[in-house]
């Protein structure tokens, strides 16, 4: 199966680019709202390389049994006053059973639970806790989970619905470091982190209150545009073909 993707092209100098898309660029996204999220809210973070295994030969696991293990991660942590956030990929091993790498990242040191306490909430099979052997800054967490904990992801390869799974976040971070700080700068990080955004938009969501039968109730949902970033880049098509680096081109097609 080949590689989703979007080719984008330069108004301006009419350079082409390709962009992964389908499940890898969600997985390529995920981890870049992640990494943007550190940067703002987390001063000081710790980095935990997480296996899970599964003991017996089967080729599939439902995810409730991985999200089991997260939230007794997240609470632990929270108990200390740690902030937690992740993304874990799932991988076929070569005898055919599934297992998961998870990047953990987390802010209080010393807090992260035990092998074995991980290993009794998750109880399918082995446990593995390894910290990265180099203090990682932000523009590098990206590339370690390209070549570790993504390793064995295949792209596209991996035939079912859901390949990975990562925290929740907001979406102001879904921009690039360039517009989330314009925009912080601006109205605010509180009033930021409220914005619905997309990669070059940030938007007021406004509720109505109505009065329904002497009720108060929420009417209809409406975005007021606060910020638009505009791009020199056009969306040329999307497509498939097979995975290269981002490729450019010094003229347009």
């Amino acid at each position: 199966m080949a590689l989703t993707f979007r080719q984008l092209r330069n108004r301006v100098t009419g350079q082409v680019i390709l962009i992964e898309a389908g499940r890898y660029g969600s997985f390529k996204n995920a981890i870049k709202k992640i990494v943007n999220y550190v940067r703002y809210n987390i001063e000081k973070y710790y980095l935990v390389h997480l296996t899970l295994t599964v003991a017996e030969n089967v080729s599939e696991v439902p995810w409730d049994n991985l999200h089991r293990v997260l939230q007794f991660i997240n609470q632990r942590l929270k108990r200390k006053g740690s902030d937690f956030k992740y993304v874990a990929v799932k991988e076929m091993q070569d005898r055919g059973a599934i297992h998961y790498h998870i990047l953990c990242v987390y802010s209080k040191k010393y807090m992260f639970p035990s092998n074995d306490e991980i290993a009794k909430s998750w109880g399918l099979g082995f446990v593995k806790i390894t910290a990265p052997k180099i203090r990682m800054k932000l523009n590098r967490i990206a590339s370690y989970i390209g070549k570790y904990i993504g390793k064995g992801y295949d792209y596209e390869e991996l035939n079912v619905k859901k390949s990975f799974t990562a925290s929740q976040i907001k979406s102001l971070y879904k921009m690039g470091a360039k517009r989330i700080e314009e925009i912080i700068r601006e109205f605010g990080k509180a009033q930021a982190e409220m914005f619905l955004c997309t990669y070059n938009k940030a938007y007021l969501v406004v509720r109505d209150v109505i009065e329904l039968m002497g009720k108060e109730t929420f009417g209809k949902d409406e975005k007021i545009l606060m910020k638009h970033f505009k791009s020199d880049w056009e969306l040329v098509r999307d497509g498939e073909g097979k995975f290269a680096p981002p490729l450019i081109v010094t003229e347009p097609f």
